[in-house]
């Protein structure tokens, strides 16, 4: 795990860099919905919590997590998949911190933090089918592809899950 990595609280003075990060070439291909993930950031919804993704003390990236409604699962075709469950997803912002081992070490921080919550005893990701980085970082912190879907018109995608149980 590299040492230099923190999950930090997310405030609003970070908007205009996550702002700046949803236009970046590594990140807009997969985040393709701009307005609504920085309506997100600026109003997460109930049970909804983000962090900064920093190497040293400088931002790199950005993460949030939810707990998915069982009615949201159960429309899915998810009806194996644990009630308190969290989705989660991550962009690493900053193209220098890509490839260096900050993505996985920012999701080991979020696994441990949600395996100490007790509760939780599933954590999923999304991510298209063509982000084979993002599938590399994701298997390095423990996730695993899971199935392929479609939600909701974003085209064919892998659900990655890391069982907590």
């Amino acid at each position: 795990m590299n040492p230099s990595v923190s999950l930090r609280p997310f405030d609003a003075t970070l908007l205009p860099q996550l702002a700046r990060w949803f236009t970046q070439p590594h990140v807009a291909p997969w985040f393709p919905e701009r307005a609504a993930n920085l309506e997100w950031a600026t109003q997460p919804p109930p049970g909804g919590a983000q962090a900064a993704i920093c190497a040293g003390e400088r931002a790199v990236g950005w993460m949030r997590w939810q707990r998915v409604p069982r009615e949201v699962l159960d429309a899915l075709g998810f009806d194996d998949i644990p009630t308190n469950s969290v989705d989660a997803d991550i962009l690493l912002g900053d193209a220098a911190s890509v490839g260096h081992e900050v993505g996985p070490t920012a999701l080991r921080l979020l696994i441990d933090r949600l395996r100490d919550d007790g509760d939780v005893p599933m954590i999923g990701l999304t991510t298209n089918v063509r982000n084979v980085r993002a599938h590399r970082a994701f298997e390095k912190a423990g996730f695993r592809i899971d199935r392929q879907y479609d939600p909701n018109g974003f085209g064919l995608c892998h659900l990655m899950l890391l069982d907590l149980r």
